[in-house]
């Protein structure tokens, strides 16, 4: 039977208002429900619903949820030595934020219909299943509140151009490979790269946030043609061996594809570079110029997530107050 306008409206209604409630009170639901939610919420009030469903009262509930989210990845990472863990975490999760969730493979999935698993040891994708310890946690921690996040900027329509990492890859996505730099006023470090059995002459520079392997440009004086771009942040050097012959570093790159031909894959998604040199003070030099620059960038990063976490908890605890004297309000 066909509903009305008006029936399909409170129909809407009445969604909503459940999937709101299910996200405010925040109980132990696997990653896939959260997921699930906040997906339908989304087609229901943005993509395919021609008059929203959410008013003013729903924005606290929304506030509440990314609130409770936010103090919990706080709690999770309140130690100095635990911050390099919250990077590498946030890194991964705001990665896999970009593959969104198929329906249609989830009601199909014998996954959802059996009790949920309870460890890695069943085989179960972490998504469809509850957190084992505290590495799981703190990734799922994470996850829920970069879904919640994405939910309430979309729902307030406010472009979340401002979020650390966000401003991060848009930075690093501002020079690619064959561009055109200047590097005059910059560390220039010679280097070879084997490529087959064939020498490439290169030059290791840092640039912002950014390691790039550049060569001299044929024709223009003081720019380079950038051959290999990598995010200080996700480079490591793995290995120095600066008494060889030649000196050498090999750097670990953890990025998809593969960054450059002479690049050799050393896990899924991790690449290792052997970087060459003439002397054993450029293979120092490189060394410590890597590590620093990964550090200053790395330690740069972690300090603006905290404080948008901070302003997040902060914005939220303002909020709550509000909301609690209006019910104390409707209880009188």
């Amino acid at each position: 039977k066909r509903r009305g306008r008006g029936q399909q409206l409170e129909y809407c209604r009445e969604v909503v208002d459940s999937l709101l409630n299910a996200l405010a009170v925040q109980p132990p639901y696997r990653l896939v429900t959260v997921q699930m939610v906040i997906d339908l919420l989304l087609e229901l009030v943005l993509d395919h619903t021609p008059n929203p469903c959410v008013d003013d009262k729903d924005i606290p509930k929304i506030e509440r949820a990314y609130q409770l989210a936010a103090k919990d990845v706080a709690r999770r990472f309140t130690q100095k030595d635990g911050h390099d863990a919250l990077l590498n975490n946030f890194q991964a999760c705001f990665r896999d934020m970009a593959k969104p969730i198929d329906i249609e493979e989830l009601l199909t999935n014998a996954v959802t219909l059996l009790p949920p698993a309870t460890n890695a040891i069943s085989g179960v994708p972490m998504q469809y299943r509850r957190p084992a310890g505290q590495l799981e946690q703190s990734k799922k921690s994470i996850q829920v509140y970069l879904l919640l996040r994405r939910l309430r900027y979309k729902l307030l329509k406010i472009n979340d151009s401002e979020f650390p990492l966000t401003k991060a890859y848009v930075e690093e996505s501002s020079i690619q490979k064959q561009q055109q730099i200047q590097i005059s006023n910059q560390d220039a470090i010679p280097c070879v790269i084997m490529v087959g059995k064939r020498r490439e002459r290169h030059f290791l520079v840092v640039h912002h946030t950014l390691l790039l392997i550049v060569q001299h440009h044929p024709t223009r004086a003081g720019y380079a043609l950038v051959k290999l771009v990598v995010p200080l942040r996700i480079q490591e050097v793995y290995k120095m061996a600066s008494e060889a012959s030649p000196p050498n570093l090999t750097v670990m790159i953890r990025m998809g594809p593969k960054p450059h031909p002479s690049a050799r894959m050393q896990a899924l998604g991790v690449w290792v570079l052997s970087l060459h040199f003439d002397s054993m003070e450029d293979c120092v030099n490189a060394n410590q110029h890597l590590k620093l620059s990964r550090e200053k960038a790395r330690v740069k990063l972690i300090k603006q997530l905290l404080i948008s976490l901070s302003n997040d908890i902060e914005g939220g605890n303002d909020e709550s107050d509000e909301h609690d004297d209006d019910d104390d309000d409707d209880d009188v």
